[in-house]
């Protein structure tokens, strides 16, 4: 055998076996049993005389030993030495310890899956299950099953098989994905009728996809099955999930799949019709639009419909809602920001979120379309035609235009519908809310008078705690409609009035709190309410007006640490039309402009606190109306409110949301006064923006325009203009450069007693000099930015001083690393800074491919790959794929190793297998790290489905 040879067995199927140039020809019947009576031993020896009558069975010819001898010899000759065939008193034995075998990794993949399971682990457990059930070809030992050296293994490896079976369908069941497991299930139940674990499993399936009754069926067909054959009755997991089902244990619910589908406050009433011709016409083309005039429900149906269609779709459900962007706005940055992922180097946002989508199985659903009509169809049209498996379902006033658009209007709610919902929403205002003959004529006249809408409906009933159905009747039929005739113009007029009728009946202090509300895009605590709508209140009369709003199902609320108020879009816009005409619009533009900037300042703060998480978690909420502040102020040429924001914001935006801001900054530059104390501080945003693009010759124009000035104290860690050129200089390797930089920062920073910029320069230093490759130069900084960390209590800080100390002990220390570097990913991942988790996940994952069990690693790695595709940092990608390179080569992957090593050099990228001489970088440089990431991603699961480790 030469150095390179492997030989291959395959038994789940036909006999086969492969070397690195294909299939190997064994020979005809007898030569074939011979083997596969070999392999069946595993390695042990076996008889000739049981040989002899595996190949002839009970009647052999005289000269069968003489025979068995030549097949032997022939297959010794087929062989080599890459799987030695010897002679062992009294038989025969196959070496397979340099050759595999496929039930071999089969069992094992099995094994590791279980524990993986055990712990928790079902992603992992799952896809080992997928790895092992897909060596299968068809029945084991297919041509010999019936012989009877061969039977009892192959309904063994059959048993495994089905057992494997099993567990992939109880590990889909833990991810959410139980539809998908129901007909494996039922499938498992019809070859193996009284095997109770997969009846188990398929109680729960259905149960999990809402199907109760299926659930409860499933066992009462167990239990006859076992009466009849067996006599006996089901064990005891099978009766206690019976009686879990039985009493809706809510522990049996399944996790929910990937997505942002909200939960609905209350139930969804009638249309069942109209959701299940949506949910046909969904599955019949890429694009659904939902139209109708507001109020009419087309955000409820476009929900309810999502939430059915859910288990379709692997990657999830995702609602991206339009509503708070300014008219005629693009919609790149919102609906990125929904997905989750961010601006990609070299590529727009809307080209960033077309790159995410185009390999991934999912529902986008976009809703309020209207006011951004232009753009948020041209992004619609593109996801159509690029991306496969993406169908979208958006909702809007009028159709988006866009080729393969299915437009579904959504019609008024018939009568009996209408009632039922009129009903609810009564009774949530009035418990005992009765429909006695009088009121349902009553609530008749009154959805017939609002057209069958049900926000003009929701506003009637929510009056049924001071007026009965036949006042509010008698007051509709009172109230003009504005213009004659019916269909669609008419139901807006309806709804119109009935908003107006709703507005009237308030008193004067509850109007002008709703006028006030209308000025926040995606709505606002009560101290935001109190100072911008209605600051001339207390802050305890705000609330009670506030209650009663929500009473009147004029505002609606959500509850949380801080209960969020806002008004529908409809209402929305009712309100600004009321305020433009008392003539409030400036004032209150101007309260609303002032209180965000004040907000973000603080936010800013607090962001570098030790309630870091707890300002993430809300100033996200506030995102929507920090950009409309920001527009305000610009459009109205305040710019001292808008340089103020944007300094203001880099910690929130830029680490959490993705790089809208960053545009701000950019803006602001050749307008505002180079002398204003926030000017360094945008500048240093602007340049990280270009920085973080990989334009490294914008980012330092960019910087240095803030020639030596420096932001004041607290200003946030990615906006210094000083620190953007330490990087580019860094990145572009003058490391010395960037040395000097950081060390002088964190000189001042101790003499400005400045914790949290003391935490970033020496972090910085440490950095610097791991780069340099004297790591231990670095340890000192790396202690001090950690003592430094902890006593800010500042979850990010502290996470990046453990990315330090882990940095420059990886190498002297790598199980004291590993655990700095999980610490650290933790800590990001609590406060959502999405940059710091990444950073540390991947210096984990390369820590572990040098250093720990190599499928993990390649595990992590994976991991790593799809948090930079979703932030869309190439540079980081780029440093994340030399990892890789790494691993394979430890993993004994060397053609893979190869090819990835080939990506990198063409993309102009360094490669720890050093340069090459091969042709300059040139090409699309996305495409070249799209083909690099798809490389990778295959290469690394052939290693983390590897059966046997180092």
């Amino acid at each position: 055998m030469t150095g390179t040879r492997q030989v291959h067995f395959r038994v789940l199927g036909p006999l086969q076996v492969e070397d690195g140039s294909g299939l190997v020809a064994v020979g005809g019947h007898k030569p074939r049993t011979l083997l596969a009576a070999l392999l069946v031993a595993r390695g042990e020896v076996v008889p000739a005389d049981r040989l002899v009558a595996a190949v002839w069975g009970d009647s052999p010819p005289d000269g069968a030993p003489t025979a068995l001898r030549a097949y032997v010899s022939r297959l010794r000759g087929v062989l080599g030495d890459a799987a030695p065939l010897r002679h062992r008193p009294p038989g025969y034995c196959l070496s397979l310890a340099a050759a595999t075998l496929d039930a071999d990794g089969f069992e094992q993949r099995v094994r590791t899956a279980r524990t993986a399971a055990a712990a928790g682990d079902h992603p992992r457990a799952l896809a080992d299950l997928d790895a092992a059930l897909g060596l299968w070809r068809g029945d084991a030992l297919a041509e010999f099953a019936d012989e009877e050296f061969a039977a009892a293994e192959a309904a063994r490896l059959t048993e495994l098989r089905a057992g494997a079976a099993a567990d992939r369908a109880e590990a889909l069941v833990e991810l959410g994905r139980a539809a998908e497991a129901v007909p494996e299930l039922e499938a498992l139940v019809r070859r193996s009728p009284t095997w109770e674990r997969p009846a188990v499993t398929l109680m729960r399936a259905r149960y999990a996809t809402g199907h109760q009754a299926d659930a409860l069926a499933a066992f009462h067909d167990l239990r006859t099955r076992l009466d009849d054959e067996l006599g006996v009755e089901p064990a005891a997991p099978a009766r206690e999930l019976y009686r879990r089902i039985l009493v809706h244990d809510p522990a049996l619910a399944a996790p929910p799949p990937p997505g942002n589908l909200p939960r609905r406050a209350s139930g969804f009433v009638g249309r069942d019709q109209e959701v299940e011709r949506v949910l046909a016409t969904l599955r019949a083309g890429p694009l659904v639009t939902l139209t109708g005039v507001g109020g009419a429900g087309k955000s409820r149906l476009a929900v309810e419909v999502a939430a059915r269609d859910r288990d379709r779709f692997a990657d999830g459900v995702w609602l991206c809602e339009l509503a708070a962007l300014p008219d005629g706005s693009p919609v790149g940055d919102a609906v990125s920001a929904a997905l989750g992922i961010r601006q990609r180097s070299g590529l727009s946002v809307e080209d960033s979120v077309l790159d995410y989508l185009r390999g991934r199985a999912l529902l986008l659903v976009v809703d309020n379309c209207e006011h951004v009509l232009p753009h948020a169809a041209a992004l619609v049209a593109e996801v159509v035609r690029r991306c496969p498996r993406v169908v979208v379902l958006a909702t809007s006033r009028e159709p988006l235009a866009v080729e393969g658009e299915q437009v579904w209007p959504v019609p008024p709610l018939p009568l009996e519908d209408a009632t039922a919902l009129f009903v609810q929403r009564a009774r949530a205002a009035t418990p005992d809310f009765r429909l006695d003959p009088a009121a349902a004529d009553a609530v008749a006249t009154i959805c017939s008078r609002l057209d069958g809408l049900p926000l003009g409906i929701e506003l009637a009933a929510a009056r049924m705690r001071v007026m009965s159905p036949v006042e509010v009747a008698a007051r509709l039929e009172d109230t003009p409609l504005l213009g004659g005739g019916r269909g669609p113009v008419a139901r807006h007029q309806s709804l119109v009035a009935a908003i107006e009728w709703s507005y009237r009946l308030l008193p004067e202090a509850e109007q002008r709190l709703f006028r006030g509300m209308s000025v926040f895009a995606g709505g606002a605590d009560l101290r935001a309410v109190h100072r911008v709508a209605d600051p001339g209140a207390s802050e305890d009369d705000v609330l009670d007006r506030l209650t009663r709003l929500v009473d009147r199902s004029m505002v609606v609320v959500r509850s949380g640490v801080h209960s969020r108020y806002r008004l529908l879009e409809t209402l929305r816009a009712y309100g600004r039309a009321q305020t433009r005409d008392a003539g409030e619009s400036a004032a209150l533009a101007r309260r609303h402009v002032g209180y965000h900037v004040d907000y973000a300042e603080r936010a800013g703060a607090g962001l570098q606190g030790p309630d870091e998480r707890a300002w993430a978690e809300e100033a996200l909420g506030v995102y929507d109306d920090l950009r409309t502040a920001f527009t305000r102020a610009a459009a109205d040429r305040d710019w001292d409110r808008a340089v103020r924001l944007v300094a203001a914001v880099p910690e929130l935006v830029h680490l959490r949301v993705g790089y809208e801001a960053y545009a701000w900054a950019e803006s602001l530059l050749g307008v505002v006064d180079p002398g204003h104390p926030g000017y360094p501080a945008a500048v240093g945003a602007a340049a990280r923006g270009a920085w973080n693009r990989g334009d490294f010759a914008l980012a330092r124009a960019t910087a240095l325009r803030a020639a030596d000035r420096r932001p004041p104290p607290g200003t946030a860690r990615i906006a210094h203009p000083g620190d953007v050129l330490a990087d580019v200089a860094l990145y572009e390797g003058d490391v010395d450069a960037a040395l000097r930089h950081y060390t002088a920062e964190a000189e001042r920073a101790r003499a400005d007693d400045d914790r949290i910029r003391l935490v970033w320069t020496l972090y910085y230093v440490a950095v610097c000099q791991a780069v340099r490759r004297r790591p231990e130069l670095g340890l000192a900084a790396a202690r001090e930015s950690l003592e430094v960390a902890e006593a800010t209590a500042n979850p990010t800080a502290r996470s990046m001083a453990r990315y330090a100390l882990g940095l420059v002990l990886k190498k002297s220390d790598p199980g004291r690393a590993l655990a700095l570097f999980d610490e650290a990913g933790e800590l990001a991942a609590a406060v959502h800074n999405f940059w710091w988790h990444g950073i540390a996940l991947m210096e984990a994952a390369s820590t572990r491919a040098v250093h720990g069990d190599p499928a993990e690693a390649a595990r992590a790695l994976v991991t790593v790959l799809d948090h930079w595709e979703r932030v869309g940092d190439s540079t980081q990608q780029w440093l994340n794929l030399r990892y890789v390179v790494r691993l394979l080569q430890r993993a004994g992957a060397e053609g893979d190793a190869a090819a990835l090593h080939a990506c990198l050099v063409a993309a102009g990228k360094p490669s720890p297998l050093g340069p090459s001489d091969g042709d300059a970088p040139g090409g699309d440089p996305r495409a070249a790290e799209a083909g690099a990431v798809a490389h990778a991603r295959a290469a690394l699961g052939r290693v983390a489905s590897s059966s046997v480790r180092a």
